[in-house]
């Protein structure tokens, strides 16, 4: 399920729909089918208007951003769990540091949280998602991270094999489970467009976690207009929310074995 979801999304996010879209266009006009060449020449620059030229990507990730808001901590928490991707794995293993992704700010404020809560325990879930076939996680690089800035080691739990947000779920509560940890208090430290999709990954597995999101890439009150100025930005910002609305629809699916997902 993990490649067939990595090969359906390569080829259907908005550019590469567009890039294939024209080639068969290309291939109509080969076989002289000039009406459909039309068709399908059009459907491509209409994908690409809309994913270049619009800000509909950030208004669809102002929608994910705004589900959930940081509450008040009441009480010190036990556990904070970040979701990986923050790091970028295969620079970080060749050139033996943390190299960060645009998605740092999960490390930053796990760190910020560590420090203001000294007895809190991080767990960091996340292996290699790409389908290179490389094996290289966040766990050795978020290792040298934490313990440069003075986290001790025995406040760490790594999770290094998940490669999608069910996995960092289902992983990350048999982890826990091993540990006893499985009724401890945790916050759930990820991107705030990733969140909802998140929250239902973690629930679906029974576990109440606190959403604490950081990574915002909205300001959160955006209305549609036209975008001339950052056309990549603009597409990146759509696919983007694009697979995570899908990952959403998805995720609420009636579990197998188990009754209907619980709602966020």
């Amino acid at each position: 399920m993990f490649v067939v979801s990595k090969l359906f999304w390569m080829i259907c996010q908005p550019l590469a729909l567009a890039f294939l879209t024209m080639l068969v266009a290309l291939v109509c006009l080969v076989f002289s089918r000039s009406d459909a060449a039309a068709a399908f020449a059009a459907l491509a620059v209409v994908t690409l208007g809309i994913a270049c030229f619009t800000n509909i990507g950030t208004m669809l990730m102002a929608g994910l951003e705004n589900r959930f808001a940081r509450p008040a901590l009441e009480t010190p928490p036990a556990l904070a769990i970040v979701l990986g991707g923050g790091i970028s794995t295969d620079i970080s293993a060749r050139r033996g540091t943390y190299v960060f992704s645009r998605a740092a700010d999960r490390y930053i404020e796990a760190l910020r949280l560590a420090r203001l809560y000294p007895q809190m325990k991080i767990l960091v879930t996340g292996g290699d998602n790409a389908l290179s076939g490389n094996i290289n996680g966040e766990a050795a690089p978020a290792a040298r991270f934490f313990a440069d800035h003075g986290i001790a080691g025995e406040r760490l739990i790594y999770e290094p094999r998940a490669r999608n947000t069910a996995e960092n779920a289902s992983l990350t509560a048999a982890l826990l489970e091993k540990h006893d940890l499985g009724d401890a208090r945790c916050l759930l430290i990820t991107s705030a467009y990733h969140m909802p999709r998140s929250v239902e990954q973690f629930r679906r597995q029974r576990m109440e976690v606190t959403p604490w999101p950081a990574d915002y890439r909205t300001d959160g009150n955006v209305r549609f207009a036209f975008s001339h100025d950052k056309p990549m930005v603009n597409a990146a910002m759509l696919s983007t929310a694009l697979r995570e609305w899908a990952g959403l629809a998805l995720s609420r699916r009636p579990a197998k074995t188990a009754g209907p997902a619980t709602g966020t």
